[in-house]
């Protein structure tokens, strides 16, 4: 099953805590608030600090803040930022790891399929899925689209 990693999870928490710009806060106020281990926030947060999603000020009044705007980042930063680039089956990065990959049937299908994931995570803002604003790929909007699906 594809599913995003909870490293991936708790990054989105983090990052919708930041996105309500009440200032810089630390990895363990903000572990705090969701009960999140402080040790594995404070990791994530350094991870998007160098992604340059986040900056990061030390000292008595220092913590975390976002670096953009929650509409210029996207899910596809965010993944790739925490898990390193995203791969929907092997062959879509090396097209020599797999022995079946010169006669596969479904190797073409799956790097169009690996397209329009990515192509969708890099165009899904973090506005959007927080519901900051409406937008065309928000997932309320998808959600509303999508209301006769089981969830």
């Amino acid at each position: 099953m594809m599913r995003l990693s909870k490293k991936i999870d708790y990054g989105l928490i983090l990052l919708r805590d930041l996105s309500a710009g009440q200032g810089a806060a630390s990895a363990r106020e903000i572990a705090a608030r969701y009960r999140l281990p402080a040790s594995m926030a404070a990791n994530i947060l350094k991870e998007l600090a160098g992604a340059g999603i986040l900056a990061s000020t030390r000292g008595a009044l220092g913590g975390y803040v976002l670096h953009r705007n929650p509409g210029q980042v996207s899910l596809g930063e965010v993944v790739e930022a925490l898990e390193g680039p995203f791969n929907l089956v092997d062959c879509v990065s090396d097209a020599g790891c797999c022995q079946l990959s010169p006669y596969c049937p479904t190797h073409d299908p799956m790097q169009v399929v690996h397209r329009k994931f990515k192509d969708f995570m890099n165009q899904l803002s973090l506005e959007e899925i927080f519901g900051l604003r409406a937008g065309p790929l928000s997932l309320k909007a998808i959600a509303d689209e999508n209301a006769y699906l089981p969830g």
